[in-house]
């Protein structure tokens, strides 16, 4: 029996980060130089492979595919099973192809993964022609399925939803894996390893390619995916495990870099500094950046990481209001904190992203400008700002619905970056402004620093008196950007 997955082709329009947010996925512009790997299903194969059934990954967007480029691979290779990773962004685009190989190819089921249609799988199945849904984790799932195929026994099959004489019927949930080292390492030698970058990332130091140590979040922010695509509490794998692997792909794919992408790398910090320790007693020579939590991270730790080749910590701040913070499930998280963090990531030589979000429950325009105040204090080497996205499954969808705050239902607009709910304090407007201006100023901020620090007299300061060129360019960084920085405050405070 052979299984495709399919990594189907991005939407005019913009490339798709079909894994980021919780496997809802992020639109990006078609310039930006991000292509990931699709580890579920790069999991997903290797678990078929491990019980004897052929699989094969299609990832359009990394082989440079387009919809007839897929379709002709289809039909050369007839395969028994079509999995198609699907998101609310690229939905239109993904009904179209699955209904284009499901008429071109009748005789194989065609199958959608993704966190919005294991939530809400009645949309994919009463909006096109697949034939299953497969909700949540896919690898133990898929291998049931192929098993329950012969027979069309799916009621056996837990973690799936499918039509029955007209009814959508949905089994059981399937358990979550527990013990994430049973997994075989995912079938990176089914994908184009070599296509794969993201710009956090030097170009010249490729190959790249992206890891999971762990899955699943067992904070409850409320507006946060991750528990809705990996699972509401924390599974690590074993430090060992981990070396393991990450021995793997710099032996086998000589990889240089690797992008953890897990939700709260770490989360057991023991863990953390035993997978640090390990790379640096084995003399492995990679870089890498995780993502985590404030509150899961110290001085110590940070070093550890330093030393074992962390090039970059990249950190959910969300607001620079406490009582906002407090408000949308991080409790006790606080600026201070969140302070000490960047200033000893800084002082280690370790670059910091900044997470911010503009849209939550309780915010006023003041609390945007906190956040503001908060991330020029901080000084991240990147800021990324999102607006709130009411992601179906999570408390803040729920709370949107009860409030009406909900104001645009085209899952084509939920992509991270567009305006889909308002709330009682600030309007779509509002959100859309606040937006543009801290878009704006953390761009001139970027270009005057560039600008300054690259000119002959930021060459001469630096040279000849570090010291006064520090407190010059601190001064700069605060005085040379007032005329933006004004508006913005004028529009948050003096309302």
């Amino acid at each position: 029996m052979k299984t495709i997955f399919l990594q189907p082709p991005d939407p005019l329009g913009g490339k798709v980060l079909r894994d980021m947010a919780g496997r809802f996925g992020i639109r990006v512009s078609n310039d930006a130089r991000v292509v990931l790997p699709p580890l579920d299903f790069a999991y997903a194969a290797s678990v078929l492979e491990k019980s004897g059934y052929f699989s094969k990954i299609i990832d359009a967007p990394a082989q440079g595919l387009g919809v007839q480029g897929v379709l002709d691979e289809i039909s050369m290779e007839k395969p028994d099973v079509t999995v198609i990773n699907t998101t609310p962004v690229s939905l239109k685009n993904d009904f179209e192809i699955s209904n284009m190989i499901k008429e071109g190819a009748s005789e194989t089921w065609v199958c959608l993964a993704g966190s919005l249609v294991s939530i809400l799988p009645e949309i994919a199945l009463n909006g096109s022609k697949v034939d299953i849904v497969i909700r949540n984790e896919i690898e133990g799932t898929i291998l049931d399925l192929l098993k329950a195929l012969e027979d069309r026994r799916f009621e056996d099959v837990k973690g799936i939803a499918y039509r029955k004489n007209g009814e959508i019927l949905k089994t059981p949930e399937r358990q979550l894996i527990t013990n994430l080292d049973e997994l075989p390492f995912p079938a990176f030698h089914l994908l184009p390893v070599d296509q794969y970058c993201h710009n956090w990332f030097s170009e010249k130091d490729k190959p790249f390619l992206t890891m999971l140590t762990s899955r699943g979040c067992s904070y409850r922010c409320i507006y946060c995916p991750y528990p809705i695509g990996y699972g509401d509490h924390w599974r690590g794998r074993s430090a060992p495990n981990v070396l393991d692997e990450i021995s793997f792909l710099v032996d086998k794919f000589h990889v240089r870099n690797i992008l953890f992408r897990d939700q709260v790398f770490t989360f057991d910090m023991k863990r953390t500094e035993e997978i640090c320790r390990g790379i640096v007693e084995k003399g492995i020579d990679v870089r890498w950046r995780c993502e985590t939590r404030v509150d899961r991270l110290s001085k110590r730790l940070m070093t550890m990481m330093r030393d074992a080749g962390c090039a970059g910590i990249h950190l959910g701040v969300e607001s620079g209001d406490p009582e906002v913070l407090s408000r949308i499930g991080k409790p006790g998280l606080n600026t201070d904190m969140i302070k000490t963090v960047f200033a000893d990531a800084e002082e280690l030589g370790i670059e910091t992203g900044a997470f911010f979000m503009v849209g939550l429950p309780g915010e006023t325009r003041r609390s945007i400008w906190k956040s503001f105040e908060l991330a020029m204090e901080i000084n991240p080497n990147i800021i990324s700002i999102a607006v709130v996205t009411p992601y179906p499954g999570t408390e803040l969808y729920r709370l949107a619905e009860e409030k009406g705050w909900i104001l645009n239902r085209d899952w084509a607009s939920y992509t991270g970056f567009d305006v889909v709910m308002r709330t009682n304090e600030l309007s779509e407007e509002d959100i859309l402004q606040a937006v543009k201006y801290f878009s704006m100023c953390v761009r001139q901020r970027r270009k005057k620093l560039e600008k300054e620090v690259f000119s002959r007299k930021g060459f001469q300061k630096a040279l000849l008196k570090p010291l006064t060129a520090t407190r010059w360019l601190l001064r700069m960084t605060k005085n040379r950007f007032a005329n933006p920085q004004e508006k913005f405050r004028k529009w948050a405070l003096e309302r």
